[in-house]
């Protein structure tokens, strides 16, 4: 049973049942003794993910020291460990300061070491101190001046904890990496599918001059573990589907990282990873929660996680700098354009009531998977506000322009017919003339296929 709430009197037992057992133990192994706690503000000290946090703390010391015996205690001040090691005590002591430091979710762990004579060894006779929740300035002098509110440290936990939730995702299992083989392979089917007007595909890098095919490639092969980790993610969250995004954000930063790294620094498919990332991982918190995962399941679920994002992000934009404003968050306060958020806040309408039926209706009438791909592609283009093509010219280039020449490749057939796919490679160039890559279209193609797929 997990303690909601501790009383001071339940703290204080708690220290001295600690005490009692490290004595116990020392006499038991006469080794040094690594005694490993959680820094947990507030009445509640014990919760499943706090003691998933003590395991990882005691795996770690295991792999990096020598431990000959370990004994946990699941107390209602928190959970707790000790272990016995035969290494030399300023080692250990390095050791577990360099464990604390490891990771933002590592402030919230508490490793004391004792040397085989029982003597603390504190990384405070060396001159060092752990820094605030919050600040990261000195404890001590934060609490004396009062400078954070309880709210303030609770954010700040909160954070550390969704850190730790991101760290958990490394693990994955065997439906977290089908649900990230199908992102990746939405992926490449995408940049696959050719002709693509104004878009990286196998024929030429559309109206790009920094990235072609081979990147979409490299970029794709990176992002493979990401997404099986934002399915993981998903699959392991124990909350409420709403406090899953900010777990999601976290691992769609690292899997940023390694799309930049695979491309020398160019920005291939950072809103994919976004937007895949979230479809996996609602994918994977209904799998998680034993509900059936369908198109419709997820897009209903992924409305539910994002509800009140425009708000929350865009409406706040007003109060930034201009020169720190991102190209969603102007197009946003010129014309109120809400984009990719407001596509997600509505539960994606465009891929739902247009991609879908389109993309299953090809395949259905015996178009190739490229062919539906590309037709799903021009559907998109008539009904979605892309964000990249008006941030490059303004809204009227892809409400009006960009929309009166697909419906003539539409009009003459499509890739159903050999008038409408001439048209289509036309149409290639002409977007290319004109510097129009439809890039939000094409993320919101990959969506439609994952989600087909499922």
């Amino acid at each position: 049973m997990i303690n909601p709430q501790i009383t001071l009197e339940d703290i204080l037992a708690g220290k001295e049942a600690r005490y009692n057992r490290q004595k116990d133990f020392r006499k038991k192994y006469a080794t040094a003794l690594v005694s490993i706690t959680i820094n947990m503000p507030g009445p509640v000290k014990d919760l499943p993910i706090l003691r998933r946090l003590r395991d990882y703390a005691v795996q770690t010391v295991r792999r990096r020291l020598n431990v000959i015996g370990e004994e946990q205690v699941n107390a209602v001040t928190g959970p707790e460990a000790l272990l016995a090691a035969t290494d030399i005590g300023s080692f250990i002591k390095k050791i577990t300061v360099e464990i604390e430091e490891e990771y933002p979710f590592a402030r919230l762990l508490d490793i004391d070491v004792f040397d085989g004579f029982g003597q603390l060894l504190s990384r405070q006779d060396q001159g060092q101190s752990r820094g605030c929740f919050v600040c990261g300035c000195e404890t001590v002098m934060c609490m004396r001046e009062q400078k954070h509110t309880q709210e303030d440290i609770q954010l700040a936990v909160a954070k550390m904890l969704n850190h730790f939730r991101a760290y958990e995702t490394r693990l994955v299992s065997s439906v977290a990496e089908k649900l990230g083989t199908l992102a990746v392979e939405a992926m490449l089917y995408e940049v696959t599918c050719t002709p693509a007007p104004g878009l990286v595909d196998r024929v030429n890098s559309g109206a790009h001059q920094d990235m072609d095919f081979y990147s979409f490639m490299a970029s794709s092969a990176a992002l493979v573990m990401p997404m099986a980790r934002c399915a993981q993610a998903g699959m392991i969250h124990e909350g409420s589907i709403e406090s899953l995004l900010p777990v999601l954000r976290i691992v769609g930063l690292e899997g940023e990282k390694a799309m930049l790294a695979a491309t020398n620094g160019i920005n291939t498919q950072k809103g994919l990873i976004f937007l895949l990332g979230i479809m996996a991982g609602v994918a994977g918190w209904l799998s998680g929660q034993k509900c059936l995962v369908t198109a419709e399941s997820v897009l209903r679920s992924t409305r539910q996680m994002v509800a009140g994002i425009v708000e929350k992000e865009l409406m706040c934009a007003a109060n930034k700098e201009a020169t720190m404003l991102t190209a969603g968050e102007k197009l946003y306060i010129q014309y109120g354009i809400t984009g990719i958020r407001g596509e997600l806040e509505d539960g994606l309408p465009a891929v739902r009531n247009k991609a879908l039926p389109a993309l299953r209706q090809g395949l259905n009438k015996g178009l190739s998977i490229n062919d539906a791909l590309v037709q799903t592609l021009l559907i998109l283009m008539t009904c979605v506000d892309d964000t990249t093509v008006m941030h490059r010219h303004d809204p009227n280039k892809m409400r009006i322009w960009v929309r009166q020449q697909v419906q003539n490749v539409l009009a003459a057939g499509g890739m159903e017919t050999v008038e409408g796919k001439k048209k289509c490679e036309e149409l290639d160039f002409e977007f290319i003339a004109h510097n129009v890559s439809p890039g939000g279209v094409a993320d919101l193609l990959a969506v439609t296929w994952f989600l087909h797929r499922l």
